[in-house]
């Protein structure tokens, strides 16, 4: 069964560019199904008359509402696709499947946790967490020290979404609208559905609002299309690797800002006191989520667990429950499928892992059978401390697991990726909290969770360790001598 759809969003008035345009079409066929993705084939005039339209939505609608209107806009948006009769979410749940991979019910889980975190009082903690006095957004507010100040949001922000995670592009999407800035968003080829559902529900909750969204589809690269998405933005915010973050950074001009979530890496620590006879199992099971959740695709998702000696279970142990239990995942949500690179990759390295664990006791590799669903590396750490890398994963549900004697001795591996780590999954004693928390801090550490939690940031966290709102805005100062000169110029003063 196939099922085709119109997929992209633009202003109402916009309509008629799209016309005469030529249509292409993406094709997505997983579990037996095909998709496909129909999207206009965009050139520069178009981008740059769409974005004439969203510039006057934004200074003649959204720049005029209160954050509290908008809050309300998107909380009500959000409570449509928390139930689970609305039929945009219906459609998210049968396409995002097939466009994407991923077990249908991994989908459905993960859309309502992950919409959860959109709900009003999260929105408000979310910009809580950025302004110390939200009204400046709306207002000037007066300054502690004098004078008064307000924020201002970018009026046109260009979004190169990501597509590894479904409906990950709402965090930017929602930023956007919190600054009461105009949309346009260029969605991913491996993901190009929830943006433009998600846009088409702000259409039926607020008509006007989704006059200032334009959500479009354009190969990566393309530089003529870039050129003038970007000169006519006040602000680009793209998500990729290491590669799609320098080719956009190159035609991003110099007036506009420029914020990049590039490639990151993540790890779990355990102490020993989690692997007391009672707490082993249930341990291995959260580890066994954070390494199976979206086929470890997101920066959240760990490719080591380094684990403390000492326990009733001991770091091997650990690693053979570890392995029953992404087994047990693997029963309930089965991995995506692979391309013939990501299988390969999984097989080579297998293979080399295998080859070295003849050498020694040191190393032991634990696998699916008859296929590479998931695979558990365990390692011990050498004596040749040069030999001790960071173990990077090729993803798709591999993890490594490694001894050590305390956490200290983490160190060396993470020298060489410093700079690139993104959440640290821990689960230890209330002893070794604060202990633990200052380690990570001062080794570049911008996120640790409790393990089982990795996937799922909080509202309001400091993605890549800076703010997520306040980075956007630009700030206007009145200075105190202001306020106490204008006295003197008040013709009504005595």
């Amino acid at each position: 069964m196939s099922t085709s759809f119109s997929c992209f969003h633009i202003p109402d008035q916009c309509q008629h560019l799209l016309n005469e345009v030529p249509i292409k079409t993406l094709t997505f066929e997983n579990h037996g199904e095909s998709v496909e993705i129909l999207v206009p084939e965009l050139v520069p005039e178009t981008i740059n008359n769409i974005m004439d339209v969203l510039t006057v939505q934004q200074k003649n609608y959204i720049q005029q509402l209160k954050t509290n209107e908008v809050i309300d806009i998107i909380n009500e948006a959000i409570h449509r696709w928390l139930d689970p009769s609305y039929e945009l979410r219906q459609m998210a749940e049968s396409m995002l499947p097939i466009i994407t991979g991923y077990d249908h019910d991994m989908v459905r889980l993960f859309l309502s946790r992950y919409l959860r975190q959109f709900r009003k009082e999260k929105l408000l903690r979310m910009i809580d967490e950025d302004f110390p006095n939200p009204l400046v957004l709306d207002e000037f507010r007066p300054r502690t020290s004098g004078g008064l100040y307000r924020a201002y949001g970018p009026e046109i922000i260009t979004h190169i979404f990501s597509g590894n995670v479904p409906a990950l592009p709402l965090w930017s999407l929602t930023a956007g609208l919190l600054l009461k800035s105009a949309t346009l968003g260029k969605v991913s080829s491996s993901e190009p559905l929830f943006p433009v559902l998600f846009a088409k529900t702000i259409k039926e909750v607020d008509p006007k609002l989704a006059e200032s969204i334009a959500i479009l589809s354009w190969k990566g690269g393309d530089e003529a299309l870039e050129k003038v998405s970007f000169s006519r933005a006040s602000a680009v915010i793209a998500y990729g690797g290491k590669e799609t973050i320098e080719s956009i950074k190159q035609n991003v001009p110099s007036h506009v800002s420029f914020h990049a979530h590039g490639h990151k890496v993540s790890f779990g620590v355990v102490t020993k006191e989690c692997l007391t006879a009672t707490k082993g199992w249930h341990t291995a099971k959260l580890a066994a989520y954070d390494a199976s959740w979206f086929d470890q695709q997101g920066c959240l998702s760990p490719h080591v667990f380094f684990i403390e000696h000492g326990g009733a279970f001991s770091p091997r142990d650990f690693a053979q429950m570890l392995a029953n239990e992404m087994e047990n995942f693997q029963y309930k949500h089965p991995r995506s499928s692979l391309t013939a690179e990501e299988h390969h990759a999984i097989v080579k390295l297998r293979s080399t892992i295998e080859f070295e664990s003849f050498e020694g006791a040191q190393v032991e590799m634990i696998k699916s059978e008859h296929d590479t669903a998931w695979t558990v590396v365990y390692r011990e750490i050498r004596e040749n401390k040069e030999d001790n890398i960071f173990p990077f994963s090729p993803l798709n549900r591999f993890i490594t697991v490694i001894a050590v004697d305390n956490f200290e001795q983490i160190k060396p591996y993470i020298k060489e990726i410093k700079g690139f780590i993104q959440t640290v999954g821990v689960g230890c004693s209330p002893q070794k909290f604060s202990s633990m928390i200052n380690f990570l801090g001062e080794c570049g550490v911008n996120r640790i969770s409790a393990i089982g939690s990795m996937p799922h940031p909080q509202p309001g966290w400091h993605h890549d360790g800076r703010f997520h709102l306040a980075d956007l805005v630009r700030f206007c100062d009145v200075e105190a001598s202001l306020e106490g000169q204008m006295d003197e110029f008040d013709p009504d003063r005595e």
